[in-house]
């Protein structure tokens, strides 16, 4: 796919001025369904990020927000304009256009509608300084989900688990090439996109909070990979506020929608929503084509404290998100369903863990929801994970219910695995990687394959189920 030529502002480059704003965070499209896409940019103050020599640890304490704009990695904001054209045919161009500030750590997001279904788009981005001119552009390219009666074979990628401190390379993770190459329709980030409290410097306030996107989402293989694979992005705990958290119930409940001072869950919250590309709700699904939905879970905001004693009043997904997934499960004609959480619904995991679908802690809903995938004989519906550092696919002995676990973004963020477990694993590996997904026909028959990678792209387990089983 290549990009298509775009007219006005970005068919020519101009050269910025020192305090111009630039897009060294890129751009990033998300959210893409057959008629929309969500278009995700922020100004920046500099062409690139302040540079961070691989190998060399920023300081182990949190700083204060004055200090930022020194760390390695840092890249602040500038305020400005944007303007956003795209096209799908390259004789109908439509363009927006935007002031951002602050108040959005000038970020800007906006949905196109109106796309058509199963076409190829691209977009161009352009920053704007005070005189109207631009300073800076950036090119990106996705095209549209099929209409749920068209079969269309689909390509995509699963990951989880990035830790700036255990990227593989000065440009990010070696995955980013890996699943660009792989030519996906897009990919989901399952969470843990940054460890606001264990990535040093750790976060203790906005500023550090958003420091760590900035540091992320700068580092350019990332940058170049979000030009051209549209994604989805979910969130774990590391990326609300802390590890295996819940919402703060009672007097410590601070609900302050201020995104000043201190981090605290509820901010991290709108954080995550103001640095990746997002819709109304964090729980959602979407069509591909006949063969293929997804769903894509929100496994923090509803859930009850880890530390609550089981039984049918405590939960993950909460009330309201349960019978949604259930009922839209069930609604579905789709030849392949695949439930994408962030933590596990099958596991194992390690005893001593109390945070997701796969730990006795929340024993009761777990066992309760993989029930009901057998009750319904959902033979069609498979889930896949984040949050474990190693991948696996397992199969629950008492449901049948198959689960395929990414593994971490690089190998030396890969761990803490309890071992192989012949009763549920058919695949158990403690290295980094990616998932990626296929659904395909082959003549009349439909099948959807499961692959895990390694960091090079390598494949290293394969497993297909055919349609109609």
């Amino acid at each position: 796919m290549r990009f298509l030529l775009l007219p006005l502002v970005l068919c020519c480059a101009s050269l910025a001025a020192q305090d111009a704003p630039h897009l060294a965070n890129g751009v990033k499209i998300g959210e893409v369904t057959p008629n929309s896409a969500i278009v995700w940019v922020r100004l920046t103050a500099a062409k690139e990020r302040v540079a961070a020599p691989f190998g060399t640890p920023p300081p182990e304490r949190s700083v204060a927000d004055g200090e930022i704009t020194k760390l390695p990695g840092s890249l602040p904001g500038m305020a400005g304009d944007v303007k956003i054209i795209w096209t799908g045919n390259l004789r109908n161009f439509f363009s927006r256009s935007a002031r951002v500030d602050s108040t959005t750590d000038f970020t800007y997001q906006t949905r196109l509608e109106g796309l058509s279904p199963s076409t190829e788009y691209s977009v161009g981005v352009a920053a704007l300084g005070k005189d109207g001119k631009k300073t800076a552009d950036v090119y990106a390219r996705f095209k549209t989900a099929p209409v749920e009666a068209t079969w269309q074979d689909v390509k995509f990628a699963v990951m989880s688990c990035q830790s700036h401190k255990d990227r593989d390379d000065v440009n990010g993770f070696k995955i980013y090439p890996s699943m660009q190459k792989q030519g996906l329709n897009f990919y989901v980030a399952t969470g843990d996109n940054v460890y606001y409290d264990s990535d040093p410097p750790l976060a203790t306030t906005v500023e550090m909070a958003r420091f760590h996107w900035h540091r992320m989402y700068g580092l350019p293989w990332l940058v170049d990979f979000h030009r051209t694979v549209p994604g989805y992005w979910e969130k774990d705990d590391h990326d609300s506020f802390r590890n295996d958290d819940w919402p703060p119930q009672g007097r410590n409940a601070d609900r302050s929608a201020e995104l000043t001072g201190e981090l605290n869950f509820f901010k991290g919250l709108k954080i995550f929503r103001e640095q990746v590309p997002m819709g109304d709700k964090t729980y959602r699904t979407f069509r591909w084509g006949k063969g293929l939905q997804i769903w894509l879970t929100e496994g923090r905001d509803f859930r009850s404290p880890n530390n609550m004693p089981d039984g049918p009043d405590k939960t993950i997904w909460g009330k309201e998100q349960m019978e949604w997934v259930k009922s839209s499960i069930l609604g579905s004609d789709a030849t392949f369903k695949l439930l994408i959480s962030p933590t596990p619904i099958v596991g194992p995991d390690r005893g001593n863990k109390s945070d997701n679908f796969a730990n006795k802690a929340f024993g009761h809903e777990g066992s309760s929801f993989r029930a009901w995938t057998k009750e319904h004989q959902l033979t069609n519906l498979f889930t896949s994970c984040g949050d474990r550092h190693w991948q696996y696919h397992s199969v629950d002995p008492a449901t049948g219910l198959n689960e395929f676990s990414s593994g971490a973004a690089s190998d030396v963020h890969a761990s803490g695995s309890p071992g192989l477990d012949p009763e549920f694993h058919k695949f158990h590996r403690v290295k980094g990687g990616f998932l990626s997904v296929t659904v395909a026909k082959s003549g009349e028959q439909p099948t959807i394959t499961f692959r895990h990678h390694d960091v090079d792209g390598g494949v290293v387990y394969e497993k297909s189920f055919a349609g109609g089983r």
